[in-house]
C-alpha cells in the first residue's frame, strides 16, 4: 500500500469519524432540544396552573370582601331603619302625656308595676306635669298612695310613673320601659320591616 491510499485511507476514516461525530452531536443537539421543549412546556404548565390557581384565589377574596361590604351596608341600613322607628316611637309617646286615654295608660301601668313588684304596701311616684292624670289613675287603686316623683333627669319627654313598695322599684316610665323592652323590641321591629330575611 503506498503513501496515497495510507492517505485516502486516513481522509476516508476521518470523515466517516467526522460524519459519526456530526451525526452524534446532532443527536445530542436534537435530545437537548427535545428536552428543553419539554422542560419549558412542564414550567409553561406550571407557571399558567399557578396564574390560574393565584386568579382563582384572588377573585374569591374580592368577592368575599364585597359580600362582607354588602352584608355591613344592609346591617346599617337596618340598624338606621330600626333606628329611625324607635325615634319615631319616642316622639310618639312624649305626646301621649297631652291625649285624653293618658289616666288609662297610667292605670295600666300602675297594675302591671304592682303585678311585678308583689304583694305589699305600693307607692306610685308621677312627675309634676302628670299630676292630674297620674291621680285620675290612682282613684282605681285606693289602697296606693302617691308622690311627686322627686329625679332630675335630663330626658323630660314622655311620661309613665314609678311603682315602688319597701325596697322594691318598678319604673315603669316610657323611657325605661322602652330600655328594657329594647332587644325584643328591636326583633320585632326587623321582623315586622324586613321579614325574616337575614
Amino acid at each position: 500500500m503506498g503513501v496515497e491510499e495510507i492517505i485516502a485511507r486516513m481522509d476516508a476514516d476521518a470523515a466517516a469519524e467526522a460524519a459519526r461525530i456530526r451525526q452524534a452531536a446532532a443527536d445530542e443537539a436534537a435530545r437537548i432540544q427535545r428536552e428543553g421543549e419539554a422542560a419549558a412546556e412542564a414550567t409553561y404548565t406550571v407557571i399558567t396552573t399557578d396564574g390560574r390557581r393565584e386568579a382563582v384565589a384572588r377573585q374569591r377574596r374580592i368577592v368575599a370582601r364585597a359580600r362582607l361590604a354588602a352584608r355591613g351596608n344592609v346591617r346599617k341600613t337596618r340598624e338606621e331603619g330600626i333606628a329611625r322607628c324607635f325615634a319615631g316611637a319616642k316622639e310618639h309617646l312624649s305626646l301621649l302625656p297631652c291625649l285624653p286615654i293618658y289616666p288609662d295608660v297610667l292605670r295600666d301601668l300602675i297594675a302591671e308595676g304592682r303585678e311585678v313588684i308583689g304583694p305589699g304596701t305600693h307607692e306610685v311616684l308621677f312627675r309634676e306635669e302628670d299630676q292630674d292624670a297620674a291621680e285620675a289613675a290612682l282613684a282605681a287603686f285606693p289602697d296606693v298612695s302617691a308622690a311627686l316623683l322627686r329625679e332630675t333627669t335630663t330626658d323630660r319627654s314622655g311620661g309613665g310613673i314609678v311603682i315602688t313598695c319597701g325596697m322594691h322599684r318598678c319604673d315603669q316610665r316610657f323611657s325605661a320601659r322602652c330600655e328594657r323592652m329594647r332587644e325584643c323590641l328591636t326583633r320585632k321591629t326587623a321582623q315586622i320591616l324586613f321579614g325574616g330575611h337575614d
